[in-house]
């Protein structure tokens, strides 16, 4: 049996005796804050609490070490704030009045435990144990190496494509869909509650106790801004499948573009959201779409359940049965001249919009960019567009049909070697019309570049003359990065930042006790080979953990 004296409290791995952790580099003789149960405290005999992970309105989360199986957990502790009250000897204590709302909330809070214990749900934190102790309960979940999605995308450039976050979240999504069919919502998907593990899955941790704050408006529940659904604001709404699309959605918005959305009370004063044009070009359509039904912001918009959002997500599919929801009276298709917006150049997705009306053009880049071109249409007019092929816009202003042609000449500039997501910013531009002619690959030019234009440098042309631009999709060939010495999580970012795709990684292991443990040792293809972005990828983890085998910490 491990000597539990010689365990960290906020890792579980032997510190050696020493004040700092090197592991984790804590102080091992941090006490954990007022009303949580103390550093090394007993629970029952099997299970030793050390540091408190987080805190707030319905209960604490510890670090903790199970005696039985020798092996790092979590260990959850029912403590809703505001009626429960830690007596001195570590039991748990309620007034009178408050009985009622910390009863329902417990029995709530039990009865999703053991359903996720009974289940066990592929892509959801395992419960291990559910039991009552010192007059409240705790849930046990198992620990492994693991990030918040929140911190796994500030490693990586803060987005993904949807190329890799597609077989990411597929599993997720089918894990949610099992969760409600067993008759219960998570109320808090957010990429904090959203764990990337170290085998590179999704895994959902921190449910609501919905019963809590129905019963008690005073107890405050965790709410994430910009992921919490309108409904959650309102003590007398309950949350149900429609709040966990909507929570489900605004990650997703967050990981493929970017930007975390507008919190759900702002919106209902001004329903929009931007995107920039570079992510309205690379995404699918069918992907905007199915992101826009589900953000909006009135449940009974919303996509109904996460079956119809992910058949709108992965197969273009949408619901016979959903009413097609009429468009603004003012909607029709964008002008080819329109005035430029003063909110800068973003195509502007507005959650306030029907299934089919949702995208907004705001001057895409130019005052004159159509938006066939932002879509990869081809099409000659705009009145040649079917209502199926593309989304309808709402006009966003017009020139005056009357104003007098200029016959002042304009000087088309060097545009090769710049991004295309940055002619947003140069006013200078709004002279001509800058037309997406395709996308080729390129050694010269880097992704996303634009490689050739239609009109040479230095020409001179009327105000709205088209320059059509090829985009460099990149070279056909990567020379792959050296990964070997990083941990698991920084080597799949540096792949992936390569243009790798992240199911075509895959990890393997080698017991080496000359290498540091849990670090990459082998990689193939080896470090200064060519080969394509879309080829399959090898990195080899040594499984050697050292004098301990508790394995590293996880965060919340």
């Amino acid at each position: 049996m491990v000597n539990t004296e010689r365990l960290c409290p906020a890792c579980m791995n032997d510190h050696g005796g020493q004040k700092i952790c090197p592991f984790c580099h804590a102080d091992v003789s941090a006490a954990n804050p007022h009303g949580c149960l103390p550093v090394r405290y007993p629970l029952t005999e099997r299970y030793f609490i050390g540091q408190a992970k987080s805190v707030n309105g319905e209960g604490i989360t510890y670090m903790a070490w199970d005696r039985a199986h020798d092996a790092p957990i979590r260990v959850r502790e029912y403590f809703p704030a505001g009626l429960a009250k830690r007596n001195p000897d570590q039991t748990v204590s309620v007034s009178e009045s408050g009985k009622y709302a910390y009863n329902e909330g417990l029995m709530e809070f039990i009865e999703v435990n053991r359903k996720i214990k009974e289940a066990a749900f592929p892509a959801v934190m395992k419960v291990t144990d559910v039991f009552e102790s010192n007059g409240t309960v705790y849930a046990v979940t198992q620990s492994i190496a693991s990030i918040t999605l929140k911190e796994f995308l500030k490693k990586n450039g803060d987005m993904l494509k949807w190329e890799q976050a597609r077989p990411l979240f597929l599993p997720l999504i089918d894990t949610i869909k099992a969760m409600h069919d067993e008759g219960f919502v998570h109320g808090g998907i957010s990429p904090e509650t959203i764990l990337v593990g170290r085998d590179g899955k999704l895994r959902l941790s921190g449910y609501g106790i919905t019963k809590l704050r129905h019963a008690n408006e005073d107890i405050q529940t965790e709410l994430y801004p910009g992921f919490a659904a309108i409904e959650q604001y309102d003590h007398e709404k309950r949350p149900d499948r429609r709040t966990d699309v909507y929570g489900l959605c605004a990650v997703l918005f967050q990981v493929l573009i970017g930007t975390v959305p507008p919190e759900a009370p702002a919106r209902l004063q001004g329903d929009s959201m931007s995107i920039p044009a570079k992510c309205v070009e690379e995404l699918p359509r069918h992907v905007l779409q199915a992101l826009a039904n589900g953000l909006q912001v009135q449940p009974e918009n919303r996509t109904e359940n996460i079956e119809i959002f992910k058949n709108e997500l992965v197969y273009a599919e949408t619901e016979p049965e959903t009413p097609v929801r009429p468009a603004p009276e003012n909607g029709g298709k964008a002008d080819k001249k329109h005035k430029k917006s003063g909110n800068g150049k973003l195509i502007v997705i507005s959650a306030a919009c029907t299934a089919l009306v949702f995208l907004a053009v705001v001057g895409v880049l130019l005052a004159t960019v159509f938006r066939e071109d932002v879509f990869g249409k081809n099409t000659s007019s705009a009145e040649s567009e079917s209502s199926e092929s593309a989304p309808v816009v709402d006009p966003i202003g017009t020139i005056d049909s009357g104003a007098e042609e200029s016959a002042v000449l304009f000087t088309v500039p060097d545009l090769k070697g710049k991004y295309y997501s940055e002619l947003e910013k140069d006013d200078e531009l709004d002279k001509f019309k800058l037309v997406i002619k395709g996308k080729e690959f390129s050694d010269q030019y880097a992704k996303g570049q634009i490689m050739a234009q239609s009109v040479a440098e230095g020409t001179g042309v009327v105000r709205d003359t088209a320059v059509e631009l090829t985009i460099s999709l990149g070279p056909r060939e990567v020379k792959i990065a050296n990964v070997v010495g990083l941990d698991e999580v920084n080597a799949k970012i540096e792949l992936l930042k390569q243009g790798f795709l992240y199911d075509n990684i895959e990890v393997l292991e080698k017991y080496d006790e000359d290498r540091e443990p849990g670090t990459v040792v082998e990689q193939e293809p080896k470090y200064g080979a060519r080969i394509s972005p879309e080829a399959a990828v090898s990195i080899t983890i040594n499984s050697y953990t050292g004098s301990t085998e508790s394995g590293n910490s996880e965060n919340e």
